[in-house]
This record gives structure tokens, C-alpha cells and sequence, in this order.
């Protein structure tokens, strides 16, 4: 979770995360880079089937 932490003089100051929200943050990050990498390898196999694969099949 996050929440605005506030400024000495009473403003509304930067957004920090909670230790669990931390935690959520960094799973997501990590989910977020391994949908990438799956993303760039089905980019990479559908590119490999049009030209016929890459073992000379299809």
C-alpha cells in the first residue's frame, strides 16, 4: 500500500510504500519483467514459424 507522507511544515509530500506494499511493489515488478521476456519470445517464435522455423520444419 501506499500513502503520502507529509512534510514538516504539514504539505502532502512523497509517495512511500508500506513494508507489505514494498513487498507488492517488487512482486509486480518481477511479474511485470517476466511477461516482457514471454512477450519478446513469442514475438521471436511467431517470427521463427513464418519463415519456416527454426529447424527447417513447417
Amino acid at each position: 500500500m501506499r500513502y503520502r507522507k507529509r512534510n514538516p511544515d504539514g504539505t502532502l509530500g512523497d509517495w512511500v510504500y508500506t513494508p507489505a506494499g514494498e513487498e507488492e511493489r517488487k512482486q509486480e515488478e518481477a511479474i511485470r519483467k517476466e511477461l516482457e521476456a514471454l512477450r519478446k519470445e513469442n514475438k521471436k517464435l511467431k517470427n521463427a514459424q513464418k519463415e519456416g522455423g527454426e529447424n527447417g520444419m513447417g
